[in-house]
């Protein structure tokens, strides 16, 4: 076997790229053909490189060997070492594009492909092309993004899915895997430019930046044995953000993303360019990413972006993505569309998934009474194939409330719904019946209410007059002389007035001896403010309710407030009442019992 001089170099003298030695290498100088046998080309493999070349890779570089040979023989000379090395240090001429439609076919992992819901970079990318007059066709294999509810291929809800959706990618694929069928595919759909993202899954799965190198100059490789004049445009990876080992993770993409400019500038032929497309430098996962991996729709955007600026320059491919970029907003675009039912369990709150969404937030408040503020339920949202529904318990019966359902994609939160107002247990409860005095009034009782929260006492005081039995002890009415008590001209009597009785015309009165005639008459005194309670009624005087209605149209009622949730009540008034009893259930007032007097026994 040839003997490669870098063999013996330490990999910190020789970097990321060691493996693809500066041009011109050593295996394309006339030395190593002339030794070099067909046995020694089927087993060959740079001494200390990790990029091993698969069967179609294999056959490439054979292709290549070939014609190396052929042109040594042509030219007699010493092959494109010597005379041609100072030629190889000058930038290899970039082909113009090709005329006509131009196919561009992107490769990669979930980052290309995108989930549910997404616009994928792949949108943004048709959309900057489209507008700038481009004639291109996208194509590839696939058209479908990946579904996060069914977790597989398949879902076809793009954000925006009016556009050209044929691709390559497959979600978590990694290079290794991307590049082991790539040539077959590149034959069939005939690329002019492949784009390729891809290395990612290759560091996650511990591979690191050199097996992800090599998984990109293989498919490259591969490529090449079918569309030797394919342009390639291979992207940088961006970081990540909230995995196990961000800090790990991320040193390996920075090793890849260094190594794969001199990857690129080694693969580069005249007619065959490779140009890095650089996303990690204005990408921040932390912003761009609705998950530790996968970009968001700004994420998407900027990928896009990086990719066009290659495409323009030096590729010749349409204009550079215009800066800035234009702020858009993440998280799920479609609003979910909440309805309720009310059950014996709580609120059922039920909605259609919307793309995208992986997961959800109810936010609650009561409108009325006693407004509160806006909180997020603590409750888990439920999934039935394509619904998800939410209980929501410890609701005031005939409290309004308000429900707003918002969509989250990982960390992004999308579009919220429309606010969805309920009145929750609105029906009153009914009214106690069978209300019962006892002890001479000192306690009331009432069958308990099923559904009643607590109970409100009302009382209004009793109309009363005298007894016709003992009419005469009432008439204790002093009988003055009839100058004195009777009306006087100028100041008749008014209807409320007592008027002493008269004797009978022709019976002589009594004239009054000295003692007695009245005391001269002295001012009264001003009446004590009346008590709360009424005195007990007096003997002889008859109490009784003023009329047969109650506190929802009769006057005089007032109400003692809540008397407790149990059915009864200690009397803290005493006299002559009359009671009503009223049901509650939290903020929903019920029914009035019939009235009771308070002193019956």
């Amino acid at each position: 076997m040839v003997q490669d001089p870098d063999e013996d170099a330490t990999p910190e003298r020789r970097g990321p790229a060691a493996r693809w030695a500066p041009r011109p290498p050593y295996w394309l100088t006339a030395d190593f053909w002339r030794d070099l046998s067909w046995r020694d080309l089927a087993v060959w493999r740079r001494p200390g490189s990790r990029f091993e070349p698969g069967p179609l890779g294999l056959l490439g570089v054979m292709l290549s060997a070939m014609a190396v040979t052929l042109l040594l023989l042509q030219t007699g000379s010493g092959g494109l070492g010597g005379e041609q090395d100072s030629a190889d240090d000058e930038p290899l001429p970039v082909p113009g594009p090709p005329d006509g439609e131009l196919r561009i076919m992107m490769v990669g992992d979930s980052a290309t492909q995108g989930s549910s819901g997404d616009h994928t970079w792949r949108y943004h990318l048709w959309s900057h092309l489209s507008d700038q007059g481009v004639e291109f066709d996208f194509v590839g294999p696939n058209d479908d993004m990946y579904s996060l509810d069914d977790e597989e291929p398949g879902d076809r809800s793009y954000a925006e899915p009016d556009f050209d959706t044929d691709h390559a990618a497959r979600w978590g694929a990694t290079a290794q895997e991307l590049s082991t069928d790539i040539a077959q595919v590149a034959a069939e759909h005939d690329p002019q430019y492949l784009l390729l993202l891809a290395g990612t899954e290759d560091i996650l799965a511990g591979g690191g930046a050199d097996q992800a190198l090599d998984g990109v100059a293989e498919t490259v490789s591969t490529v090449r044995v079918v569309l030797d004049d394919a342009r390639f445009v291979v992207g940088e990876l961006p970081a990540v953000d909230g995995t196990s080992d961000d800090r790990g993770v991320n040193a390996e993409i920075a090793r890849f993303n260094m190594g794969l400019v001199d990857l690129a500038d080694q693969l580069t032929s005249a007619t065959s360019p490779v140009v890095v497309a650089q996303v990690a430098r204005e990408y921040a996962p932390a912003f761009d990413n609705w998950d530790a991996t996968h970009p968001n729709v700004r994420g998407e955007l900027k990928i896009a972006a990086a990719f066009a600026d290659a495409l323009a320059a030096p590729l010749g491919v349409g204009e550079a993505y215009a800066r800035p970029l234009p702020e858009l907003s993440a998280g799920p675009l479609t609003a979910p569309e909440p309805e309720y039912e009310q059950t014996d369990d709580g609120l059922l709150l039920s909605w259609k998934n919307v793309p995208g969404a992986t997961d959800y937030r109810v936010v609650q408040r009561r409108v009325e009474p006693d407004p509160d503020q806006a909180g997020v339920i603590p409750a888990d949202v439920e999934s039935d194939e394509d619904d998800r529904s939410m209980l929501v318990g410890s609701l005031f019966s005939g409290a309004r409330y308000e429900f707003v359902v918002h969509p989250f994609k990982g960390r992004d939160e999308g579009t919220e719904s429309e606010p969805l107002q309920v009145t929750w247990d609105a029906e009153p409860p009914p009214a106690p019946s069978w209300v019962r005095v006892h002890d001479g009034g000192a306690l009331v009782t009432w069958e308990d209410v099923a559904g009643a929260g607590h109970y409100e006492v009302w009382i209004r005081q009793l109309e009363c007059g005298r007894d016709d039995r003992d009419r005469s002890l009432d008439r204790r009415v002093f009988t003055a002389p009839r100058d004195l008590a009777g009306p006087r001209p100028g100041n008749p009597a008014t209807d409320d007035q007592e008027v002493p009785d008269v004797p009978d015309p022709g019976v002589e009165e009594p004239r009054p001896t000295p003692t007695q005639w009245p005391e001269p008459s002295r001012p009264e005194p001003e009446p004590a403010p009346e008590p709360s309670v009424p005195a007990a009624p007096v003997p002889g005087v008859t109490c009784a309710p003023q009329d047969g209605r109650g506190p929802e149209d009769g006057d005089g009622w007032r109400t003692l407030g809540s008397v407790g949730e149990r059915p009864r009540w200690a009397a803290s008034v005493s006299g002559p009442y009359e009671i009503v009893v009223r049901t509650h259930r939290d903020y929903v007032e019920g029914g009035y019992s019939d009235g009771v007097v308070l002193s019956e026994g």
